[in-house]
């Protein structure tokens, strides 16, 4: 007979419902297995010790339901079905030969559902285990399992991080059959109980599980763990990762650096697939243009495996959009609002997210997220340039724009459908106000003092998507997924404008070095305060564009195998990526040609003073220096307007600007990989091989000078190269025990040239005297990497890590900073270029973990902690000019980055106070040692709060960068500083509402 057991139904179909077409003859009873499998969400359990299914089969041609077909079995060979959820379990029936001799030998199925205790949420990635043995399962998505186990268990253990181990007591009945139905697993704490259960599904205990589960090193940040640190955008968020640092801009984060390795080391993807960057020469994304709260979670790869994107050498960032999980509706938001200490004015933000799977049994998911966040930011900055010194006011107005949305469907348990888009806006107003106070050159009477007042009106906006579309199925001996991608990213400059006034000075004097950190200066001869000295010199406008995409498709098969006893995995696939990239520009340098001009109807110098405005800043630097009003920008865009003829265009330098600067170029990425898996009781084992080739073109021009300085000729520049590389890979994993990992990872990876460093285009700012430009000869970066990694995670939702990591890599790439002559124009250069071989070697340490073994009121204390250590040696060719090397240490690494984080969870109370460290690093490489760019380690600290008010709201505060810690760079030694960059602190303080 045919018996259907409809226990804890779920999303499984039934037997009756699903048709199939039966041949007439299978050669045993494997093969109908087989196929029913690879047509149907189905898979068959049974012990080969119970029945045979050895011996020809014969049925009835036709269509008809697995139910049927089962049953027609059923009555040949005398075998009972029974379906339990997606499973169809096989049992002997009654009076039935077995080939078991003896109880000992008999084996049985148990099932369940493992959720929490509180919110009934499933609990996916739970170990089950029978006590005693070596074997288990692991609950899926829905938090169900199935686990085939000999009938003389007794019990069985369900480990789930964050919650208290539980031992159930079972007997397998006389059907072999034991069905549990729902086991509710109690949080550690009450108080660890209310952090983690509002996570839902994307909760830190989900991470770490699918952490200590992965087969490579990596590390994985959920939704509400970023939650709890006052990061608004992606950038901030992973600067609380072991081995991670960032870049900022404007005292936001930028740029992510992994293992000390600069931002073009590392990939950034969305939902497994790079993506392109809207800036106009660099690979590397700037994160800041991307939402925190539009991910579900982040994955920091640091050991890349054959079916991951070889151009890695730090490691592999994946950002990962959200899923709807349940049929029940699931609304959430935040509304925020704040204040800047320095610009003295509010910002504010706020996200709506909506998700809900729909029909009898959740087949069709539909996730939406919006969210959208403004600020007023700003910085008072002094910088230094040679005997230079110039004073920066900036103030700027910042939004993010972030929408994303998922839609998937699940046709079985089997086989997924799914769309995924995400689309980022990001728009950056900055306006710039700057003293510059050039001294005469070795006090020469005969040269007077200059000072230059001027000014930046810049709107920028970076747009940055990516849409997927793919499948994922799996059959009953292969797995297979695929999918295609459209990803764009371009940044917009439709204005950018700076005027430039100048006054001259008798005699000028800086000193650097009695105050360094804020520097002195004496004008003799004039007011500087006075902008009425200041006579108009050029205006620049202009506008720029660059565009980025990337067109993909990937497909990756799985074939599952078994070698003496290990369970094995052979997968392979390939990959085509083409990308498109371009930047153009327009810019015009007007000077004036119409003398006096009129002003209420009087002839006056066009002088300073008649075009000011904005706000008078009486605490620039915190008093260390006075500065007067500077100009109104847009009443000075008027006055252009009305007196178009009045201005001359220099036409040489607008030929030149728009010709080298601009540029096209393609790149096409072919890849494959070949690779296996094998899981023994205790060792999992990965190798293989992964192929990438690339070829890239490029359009460019170049501006020819004759010997008097001017301009001959532009000439085009097409060129090329094409380089592939072969990348073994190999990992290890041993687990001590059901908590405790060893992992060894050995792999090969390379990291492509910027497309600025590679076009031989060149950007040269001749007002500011410097520029940078291209190396068409630039070479590829490889790496071999060495990883070793020990982690143990705690049942309090923590782990606590030990690490050490080595890359040996060659052709890496550097700044070099060096003095040129243009238009008979002294200017400093930047160019990349390859140094010989460096070496990298560093450790990690992490530690995470809730206090709850503390008594009283101390269980509430948690603690985040983590440190990077990194030493690296690299050999470049000697500065000096003589033959041979010299020794430096790679340009973007910081010896120490770390993060201290200290929490108090209680009842409905949350605090927590942060520390953040980035270590000091060298940013270019200058003629000479004594010359190389250093930015200085830097510490912020920032607090957090939080109350919640019921289980569906809850308010917090957040208060960043209490110390007003600066971004300071020096040169050679640490007491000639070049620049110090201050932002003072800002806050925020909103609801969080979930339904």
């Amino acid at each position: 007979m045919c018996n259907a057991v409809l226990a804890e139904r779920g999303h499984a179909q039934n037997v009756k419902d699903v048709i199939i077409t039966v041949e007439a003859k299978y050669a045993n009873l494997a093969q109908l297995f087989k196929t029913i499998e690879g047509s149907t969400p189905f898979k068959f359990m049974y012990s080969s010790q119970n029945i045979s299914l050895e011996g020809e089969i014969e049925l009835e041609n036709r269509k008809a339901s697995v139910a049927e077909v089962l049953y027609e079995v059923s009555g040949k060979t005398k075998l009972q079905f029974r379906q339990i959820n997606n499973s169809i379990v096989v049992t002997p029936g009654k009076n039935v030969g077995s080939k078991v001799k003896s109880a000992r030998e008999t084996w049985g199925i148990v099932t369940g559902k493992v959720i929490d205790a509180k919110s009934s949420e499933p609990l996916p990635g739970a170990s089950v285990v029978v006590v005693g043995e070596t074997y288990g399962a692991v609950t899926d998505l829905q938090g169900e399992f199935n686990l085939m186990l000999k009938t003389q268990a007794k019990q069985i253990e369900i480990r789930y991080l964050g919650y208290q181990t539980k031992l159930v007591d079972i007997e397998i009945p006389e059907s072999d059959i034991l069905i549990i139905g729902e086991i509710a697993m109690q949080a550690n704490s009450v108080a660890l109980s209310e952090v983690v259960t509002y996570g839902n599904l994307e909760g830190q205990q989900k991470a770490l599980n699918q952490q200590k589960n992965s087969d490579n090193i990596k590390n994985i940040v959920a939704a509400d763990q970023i939650s709890r640190f006052p990061d608004p955008n992606v950038a901030e968020a992973l600067q609380r990762v072991p081995g991670v640092n960032i870049e900022r801009d404007q005292g936001e984060g930028r740029y992510v650096l992994v293992r000390g390795l600069a931002p073009q080391f590392t990939n950034i993807n969305i939902n497994g697939e790079q993506i392109p960057s809207p800036e106009a020469g660099v690979r590397f994304v700037a994160l800041d243009a991307i939402p925190a709260d539009q991910l579900a979670s982040i994955e920091v790869t640091k050991a890349l495996t054959p079916d991951m994107d070889g151009d890695a050498i730090g490691g592999s960032v994946n950002l990962i959009t959200r899923t709807a999980k349940s049929t029940t509706p699931a609304i959430s938001g935040t509304l925020i609002g704040g204040y800047n200490n320095l610009m003295e004015k509010a910002n504010g933000q706020g996200s709506l997210q909506y998700g809900q799977r729909f029909g009898a049994e959740g087949k069709l998911g539909l996730l939406v997220n919006a969210s959208h966040y403004y600020t007023d930011r700003g910085s008072d900055n002094w910088e230094r340039d040679g005997s230079e010194f110039e004073l920066r006011d900036y103030a700027l107005q910042r939004s993010r724009t972030g929408l994303s949305g998922t839609l998937d469907y699940n046709i079985n348990a089997n086989n997924n459908l799914y769309f995924r888009g995400i689309y980022n806006n990001f728009q950056d107003r900055e306006q710039r106000r700057t003293y510059l106070f050039v001294p005469n050159e070795d006090d020469s009477p005969f040269e007077d003092a200059e000072i230059e007042r001027g000014s930046k009106d810049r709107w920028e906006k970076q747009i940055v998507s990516s849409f997927n579309l793919g499948g994922k199925h799996s059959f009953a001996n292969l797995s297979l997924d695929y999918e295609v991608s459209y990803s764009e990213a371009y940044q917009d400059t439709p204005f950018d404008t700076e005027p430039i006034f100048k006054a001259k000075a008798d005699l000028m004097g800086i000193d650097f070095s009695t105050i360094p950190e804020f520097p002195r200066f004496t004008v003799e001869g004039v007011d500087y305060l006075d902008n009425s000295i200041y006579e108009f010199d050029e205006i620049t406008t202009g506008n720029t564009y660059a565009l980025d995409v990337n067109k993909t498709a990937k497909i990756n098969l799985g074939i599952p195998y078994k070698l003496n006893g290990a369970e094995g995995l052979l997968k392979f696939g390939g990959k085509v990526r083409l990308k498109e990239k371009s930047f153009d520009i327009t810019e015009n340098v007007y000077s004036w040609e119409g003398g006096d001009i009129q002003i209420n109807g009087a002839s006056e110098d066009f002088t300073l003073n008649f075009f000011e405005g904005g706000l008078l800043d009486n605490n620039f630097l915190d008093g260390q220096y006075q500065i007067n009003r500077n100009i109104d920008v847009s009443q000075l865009n008027r006055f252009f307007n009305q007196n178009r003829n009045g201005f001359a265009l220099e036409v040489e330098d607008k030929q030149v600007a728009e010709s080298v600067e601009s540029y096209k170029a393609t790149e096409d990425v072919y890849a494959a990989y070949l690779m296996t898996k094998l899981q023994f009781k205790k060792l999992m084992a990965l190798g293989g091989f992964r192929y990438e080739t690339t070829k890239v073109t490029y359009n460019s021009q170049a501006a020819i000078f004759d010997v008097e300085g001017d301009l001959d000729r532009i000439d085009p520049i097409d060129g090329g190269v094409t380089y592939d590389f072969l990348l073994p890979q190999i990992h290890f994993k041993y687990q001590l025990n059901p908590l405790t990992n060893i992992r060894f990872a050995a792999t090969a990876s390379y990291s492509r040239p910027n497309f600025e460093d590679i076009v031989p285009s060149q950007e040269i700012e001749l007002n500011a005297r410097e520029g940078s430009i291209g190396n068409p000869e630039l070479a590829p970066v490889s790496a071999y990497n060495i990883d070793l990694m020990g982690e143990h995670y705690f049942g309090t939702v923590g782990i606590i890590s030990a690490g050490l990591f080595y890359k040996n890599l060659d052709n890496f790439i550097f700044t070099q900073r060096y003095d040129s002559i243009i238009n008979n124009i002294n200017v400093v250069l930047n160019q990349s270029r390859n140094g010989e071989s460096a070496e990298l070697l560093g450790f990690e340490l992490a530690y995470q973990q809730n206090m709850t073994f503390l008594p009283g009121a101390l269980k509430g204390i948690g603690l985040y902690a983590n440190y990077t250590y990194t030493n690296s040696l690299a050999n470049i060719s000697n500065r000096s000019g003589e033959a041979g090397t010299e020794e430096i240490r790679l340009p973007g690494q910081a010896a120490h980055v770390g993060n201290l984080s200290l929490a108090y969870d209680y009842g409905k109370f949350n605090l927590r106070a942060s520390a953040n460290f980035n270590g000091e690093y060298i940013s270019e490489l200058g003629d000479e040692a004594d010359e190389d760019v250093y930015v200085k380690s830097r510490m912020q600290i920032d607090l957090t709060g939080a109350y919640r008010i019921t289980r569906n709201f809850q308010v917090f505060g957040e208060f960043m960068n209490l110390t007003n810690q600066p971004y300071e760079v020096y040169q050679g030694s640490e007491d000639q500083y070049i620049q110090r960059e201050f932002y003072s602190w800002w806050s925020r303080v909103g609801v969080k509402f979930n339904f």
